[in-house]
């Protein structure tokens, strides 16, 4: 059988999951599955990195001991992982003894043969991303990945000799185009290298929570240098199985952290003379309004309490709760690049995709066929023959989209089966066929639509396992690897009618009482003696009074200039004309517009928004844009008017 071996980063052990961290893990969990489906062994791997000064410091000032802290720490983050489904191999600790082992092994390695050699470090550092920094790197004397203060560090450590193979890793780079993606990460490294490398700090004298140094007891091993290595631990380093295992098919990490990935980790490789992985791919960011989820700001979505309150909101249990936030991150946006999460289009997606559409096809088929069962009696039950080219082609184009990680363009092309499905209904007009007695008609069209719902339902079990499960138990067909699925009849074995819906519909009034429980949480009220409302999550009617209207002052603005906004994907920073005043707008435009082609240009803004910074810059309004899939549109008035008109 064949086998593949894919991993997470693992996560930094002091901080709470949240739905960056989750959302990566989804997706590597959707990767694992889409590559059962195809028959192969899978080796998936996630964990938590748990050496670090700052781990340290953390449990010192929550009074506990560090191993009781990275423990229970470690046991909260397994927790969700099983808790979302993830189906791991190995959830693997840095502070597990074979992994200490094996970095001690290879630091010894390098060690031995140069290229890993005792210096002095003075300099930069991080304590929150744990990164030493060059003069150069910082941004306004702060470290530009977390924006917060740096220590100035000087000490006697060991370094790992980088520089060495600068030339045969921008080889590799050249003779390997796809050996990270997205392109602009690997263009991004490809520039990092021939701006020249250095040689980096692998040890650390100060911090005593690490794996110590085999050949020196003052030091331990440097938190990046020790977290790279978890991958060869997983596939078995130093043993019989590594031959086999190793090299990783596929790294997935966040676009932050691709230089530790794409330069330091293939490098060691190199030194350690292993294969390096065949793949690296660096995902965007969830953002709110354009900016990565912080703490600080306030914005980071708790997805433990996001998934109670969906099953709390909906009525279901709260399996397909996670399935219904796994459909919505899978889905919602291209994957690689950074996505805004809205609460509203969760709910969306929910209605339309999986209410709307999926669950009302199932409902539909199983009453029909406990309507009709008696005049299909002894009729042949074979599927139309003239779909079958349609849900064969698309079963190949939904897997070449799963094997390039394009999540959502290979789930459209699912639903468009779904579609299919429920055009078919009412094209056919089965029940116009029950009343003039084609009991071959109808047999065909029945049989049909639980061939579909096979397709479909094995297509989507890599994104929701659990609502496939059931709708492959509703319709009694098969889990099955994709090489089985045929375009053949169900059998002798048909489906029953259920009073259990799948995917119940959520009214307005369930998101006002869902509302109610959260601003009484907020505010500390019950509206009862027994109310117990549910956890705290972002989630918001969409359902608005005139009087909110009113509140909203839309403008006519002109946009003066425009320029991107430095180290982001999409945001764009513009000067607009409002009336007599001028304005600073940061909009997260930029994959769809030019902003210097927008200069002239009229646009419509929401003008008494609070400012708000982006980046650093303040943002004195809002503009209207309308995206329906990968494209946006601004909205613009049709004819000229006065800068500053109001819009009633």
């Amino acid at each position: 059988m064949d086998r593949y071996f894919l991993t997470t980063a693992i996560y930094y052990i002091n901080d709470k999951p949240h739905l960056g961290s989750v959302s990566e893990t989804i997706a590597a969990d959707f990767i694992a599955r889409y590559q059962r489906k195809l028959g192969k062994q899978v080796l998936f791997s996630t964990g938590t990195d748990e050496h670090s000064q700052k781990v340290e410091r953390t449990a010192l000032a929550m009074g506990q001991p560090v191993e009781q802290y990275t423990a229970t720490a470690a046991a909260s983050w397994k927790a969700l992982f099983d808790r979302l489904g993830i189906s791991y191999s190995r959830f693997i600790r840095t502070t597990d003894a074979d992994h200490m082992k094996v970095v001690q092994e290879m630091f010894q390695k390098l060690y031995d043969q140069g290229d890993i050699y005792k210096g002095s470090y003075d300099g930069w550092y991080c304590i929150r991303d744990e990164a030493f920094l060059l003069e150069s790197d910082l941004v306004e004397g702060k470290c530009p990945h977390c924006g917060l203060e740096v220590q100035h560090v000087s000490e006697v450590n060991y370094f790992f000799r980088l520089s060495k193979y600068q030339d045969t890793l921008l080889a590799w780079y050249e003779q390997h185009p796809d050996f990270v993606q997205p392109p602009m990460r690997y263009n991004e490294l490809v520039n990092v290298i021939k701006g020249g490398l250095h040689d980096v700090s692998v040890s650390r004298s100060t911090v005593k929570w690490g794996v110590p140094v085999p050949f020196d007891t003052e030091q331990t091993v440097y938190v990046w240098f020790d977290a790279l290595i978890n991958y060869a631990t997983v596939a078995g380093y130093g043993t019989e199985r590594f031959v086999t295992d190793w090299p990783a098919d596929l790294h997935l990490i966040g676009k932050d952290i691709t230089r530790f990935h794409g330069i330091i980790w293939p490098a060691m490789l190199m030194a350690l003379n292993l294969p390096l992985p065949r793949r690296i791919f660096a995902h965007g960011f969830w953002n709110f309004e354009g900016e990565k989820m912080s703490k600080s700001l306030g914005n980071v979505v708790d997805p433990a309490a996001l998934i109670e309150n969906l099953s709390h909101l909906i009525g279901i249990d709260e399996p397909m709760a996670v399935d219904a936030l796994r459909y919505y991150l899978c889905r919602e946006g291209t994957y690689g690049l950074d996505v805004d999460f809205s609460s509203q289009r969760l709910l969306l997606r929910f209605n339309t995709d999986l209410a709307n559409d999926l669950g009302n096809l199932l409902n539909r088929t199983l009453n029909m066929f406990a309507k009709f069962r008696p005049q299909i009696e002894g009729q042949p039950l074979e599927p139309k023959s003239a779909l079958s080219q349609l849900f064969s082609t698309t079963l190949s184009t939904v897997s070449a989209d799963y094997s390039n990680l394009q999540f959502s363009a290979g789930l459209e092309k699912t639903w468009m089966l779904v579609n299919v499905l429920n055009k078919m209904i009412e094209d056919d007009k089965p029940w116009a066929l029950a009343k003039v007695g084609d009991a071959a008609g109808l047999a065909t069209h029945l049989a049909t639509l639980l061939t579909g719902l096979w397709y479909v339902a094995n297509l989507v079990e890599p994104c929701m396992p659990t609502v496939s499960d059931r709708l492959l138990e509703a319709i009694r067909r098969p889990q099955v690897v994709w090489s089985d699925l045929a375009w053949r009849g169900p059998g002798s074995e048909l489906p029953e009618a259920s009073s259990t819906v799948l995917f119940p519909r959520i009214q307005p009034d369930q998101l006002e009482e869902f509302l109610a429980a959260q601003t009484a949480r907020k505010t500390g009220t019950t509206t009862g003696a027994t109310a117990t409302p549910p956890p705290v999550a972002v989630v918001d009617s969409g359902l608005i009074t005139i009087d909110d209207v009113a509140k909203v002052q839309l403008r006519i603005a002109r946009i003066l200039e425009g320029e991107r906004v430095p180290e982001t994907d999409k945001l764009v920073k513009l000067r607009v004309k409002v009336g007599d005043e001028e304005r600073t707008i940061v909009a997260g435009i930029g994959k769809h517009y030019d902003p210097a082609a927008l200069v002239g240009k009229q646009i419509v803004i929401v003008a008494n928004l609070q400012p708000r910074k982006l980046k650093g810059i303040a943002s004195q309004g809002m503009l209207l844009a309308a995206s329906a899939g990968d494209e946006m549109a601004l909205l613009t008035p049709m004819t000229v008017l006065p800068d500053g008109a109001e819009i009633h």
